[in-house]
């Protein structure tokens, strides 16, 4: 039996529902690329707020910043790219920046559309422990297979140095990167398997106080 799946219709606010103040459909939608026209769904105002932890004004003011960055109303890598060399002026961001982009890009389509963005900030900024450890642990496992390699640990790793550019200090040499992945794998290795699993994730996350802490401090009162 064939796998296809026809693609859901655009969905527009039934009547009574409130659109996501900003968008004027007349204006936006044409903007978009004929692929994206199919792939971006609209939501109203009141189901945004049903699935996040954000308000109806703080969803208002994430939509406006988005807004400000895509007119267009999507973020492609590109876009995504520009917004990390702003952060990191001296740094390679390529490779994490792409890395945060496929965390935020849930349907794989090569595209973040507003539904996905504050998703992601929501879990990011409100979210329970386990959704922000769940979204962590997607950075360092993409396709989902349940596992961590030490590979993709290092890729990770090396990913988030390079944003600081080579003239920051200290500088680690490759050496150095390989045995601080080595050391990081080897905690989260529960019984030595050769590879991080998902629960092990999980278990070192919660009892380790740096992580948590580091994790909790992402909570963000947004402006109303």
């Amino acid at each position: 039996m064939s796998s296809w799946k026809r693609r859901p219709a655009i969905s527009f606010p039934a009547p009574g529902e409130e659109p996501v103040i900003g968008f004027d459909y007349k204006i936006d939608v044409p903007l978009l690329s004929p692929i994206h026209q199919h792939v971006f769904r609209p939501s109203s105002l009141q189901q945004v707020v049903d699935e996040t932890h954000f308000s109806k004004n703080e969803v208002r003011a994430i939509y406006r910043a988005f807004k400000e960055t895509s007119p267009n109303a999507v973020i492609n890598k590109n876009i995504m790219r520009e917004k990390f060399a702003e952060l990191f002026p001296h740094g390679d961001i390529e490779h994490y920046s792409d890395l945060l982009f496929e965390t935020f890009d849930n349907d794989g389509n090569g595209t973040i559309n507003f539904q996905e963005f504050v998703k992601a900030l929501s879990i990011l900024c409100r979210g329970t422990m386990d959704e922000k450890l769940d979204w962590l642990y997607k950075l360092y496992d993409p396709k989902e297979k349940g596992e961590i390699t030490w590979d993709r640990l290092f890729y990770v790793i090396t990913s988030m140095d390079d944003l600081m550019g080579r003239h920051a200090r200290p500088h680690h040499s490759r050496e150095q990167k390989c045995e601080r992945a080595n050391q990081i794998f080897a905690k989260f290795d529960i019984g030595k398997k050769g590879r991080i699993t998902k629960q092990d994730f999980f278990r070192v996350c919660k009892t380790d106080r740096t992580i948590l802490n580091s994790i909790t401090a992402l909570y963000t009162l947004l402006p109303g």
